[in-house]
């Protein structure tokens, strides 16, 4: 017991003397392998090692960036969170809260991270990812259904920055903006009373054409049997497809107002989809 307690300390006061920043560029190495697993742990070496390293708010970054990488989105934001408040004089802090807002724009909490850049705005007004910031709030704003003033925002920073990589990034954002103001909008009201008056037209309105046909053949057809049931005084085939037919005309009604809803979303999805993908390949 005694041996292994002196061997322990001759290692302890050799780690000491072993500089950090091999430590965290193995953790960036491991990061770009998206070995998020080893980034941590070497991230962890580092912060064991170095309680008071003056690389230790860089350690958090990693840390925090690997976590969310690999998934772990609450501690990720906590690392980002606690760095942002103990280093908040610092460019630290600054890295640290644009990453929180980056997190919560990719995670799918656009209020929160529209709060965030907000905040970033506030304490960095000069920081080292203001015009990239200035962007993600755009985002924000695009994922929040702010489509109008995101619009003139887009408009009024691409005549403003001097980043051209970020003016070709927002060129390409307000060309996806004019691309779903042009997509016409289904209405409700219209696919809905339509399918009251004939079966599968909601579908047919919502550019489901085949669905549309298999839905007023199956209920025009159920309701001929059904009547011709009447007719011959068959009370189990007027029943049976009675109830087949007024299936399949409730199931026309309820579609008329879900494919709409669905036909609507797809285009502001498609620009969600294409927002997470841009801001991802920046993080």
């Amino acid at each position: 017991m005694k041996r292994c307690m002196i061997l322990f300390f001759i290692f302890m006061v050799h780690a000491q003397q072993i500089d950090a920043h091999p430590l965290l560029e193995l953790a960036d190495t491991f990061m770009n392998n998206k070995e998020y697993y080893h980034a941590i742990t070497e991230c962890m070496r580092y912060q064991f090692l170095f309680p008071d390293g003056k690389e230790y708010p860089q350690s958090m970054l990693i840390m925090s960036r690997a976590y969310f990488l690999g998934g772990n989105y609450y501690r990720a934001t906590d690392i980002a969170y606690d760095c942002y408040k103990k280093y908040t004089g610092t460019m630290y802090g600054d890295s640290a809260l644009y990453n929180l807002a980056v997190m919560r724009l990719m995670e799918g909490s656009p209020f929160f991270a529209y709060r965030t850049y907000q905040e970033y705005f506030s304490i960095y007004p000069d920081g080292k990812y203001r015009e990239t910031a200035r962007l993600d709030f755009i985002y924000a704003q695009i994922l929040l259904n702010n489509i109008h003033d995101a619009k003139n925002n887009v408009d009024a920073f691409i005549k403003q920055t001097s980043d051209e990589e970020l003016r070709n990034e927002a060129m390409a954002c307000l060309q996806l903006l004019h691309d779903y103001e042009k997509r016409p909008q289904k209405n409700i009201w219209v696919s809905a009373t339509g399918s009251l008056l004939v079966p599968g037209f909601g579908h047919f309105y919502a550019g489901k054409y085949t669905v549309g046909v298999l839905s007023f053949v199956s209920t025009t057809l159920c309701a001929a049997l059904a009547y011709r049931g009447y007719t011959h005084d068959n009370n189990f085939q007027l029943i049976f497809f009675g109830l087949a037919g007024f299936t399949f005309y409730q199931y026309s009604l309820v579609s008329a107002v879900l494919n709409v809803g669905e036909y609507n979303s797809n285009s502001i999805n498609q620009l969600k989809k294409a927002i997470h993908i841009t801001v991802q390949k920046r993080f």
